[in-house]
């Protein structure tokens, strides 16, 4: 049992300034996997990890843009009913209301950071394509 001595010598450490984007990166092999890296009142960045096959649906956020960024892979992203192949150091922006999505059509793990913003985060999905929650 830790005594109050040992107790006050507890560090409550801020968040990082820098972050190492490999220690989000992983992927699940039956949906897109969304790793929220940071939140502020501004803007939020998530990475997410598309597998071959997989599609983060097409949706809108009601008052933010949206800006996409591809680390690695490549797919199809579709922004207000226009299809675009993205690839590695790819960038795009949804501006605000505006139908997004993307999908990994090839078999190597599609990697994307996305940053909204500015806050509120919502995210209306458009076609959903089970009940599970992506945002």
């Amino acid at each position: 049992m830790m005594g109050r001595s040992e107790t006050s010598q507890i560090r409550r450490e801020k968040p990082p300034v820098v972050f190492n984007l490999d220690d989000y990166r992983r992927g699940l092999p039956d949906r897109p996997n969304d790793a929220e890296i940071t939140i502020s009142r501004r803007h939020k960045v998530d990475l997410w990890t598309i597998q071959g096959g997989q599609s983060v649906p097409l949706h809108r956020h009601t008052n933010s843009e949206c800006i996409l960024i591809v680390l690695s892979g490549q797919g199809v992203y579709r922004l207000d009913g226009q299809a675009y192949d993205v690839k590695k150091d790819s960038m795009a922006v949804a501006p605000p209301g505006k139908p997004h999505g993307i999908t990994n059509n090839n078999s190597d793990p599609l990697v994307v950071l996305t940053v909204e913003g500015p806050g509120s985060f919502d995210a209306q999905v458009l076609e959903p394509e089970s009940d599970e929650k992506f945002f």
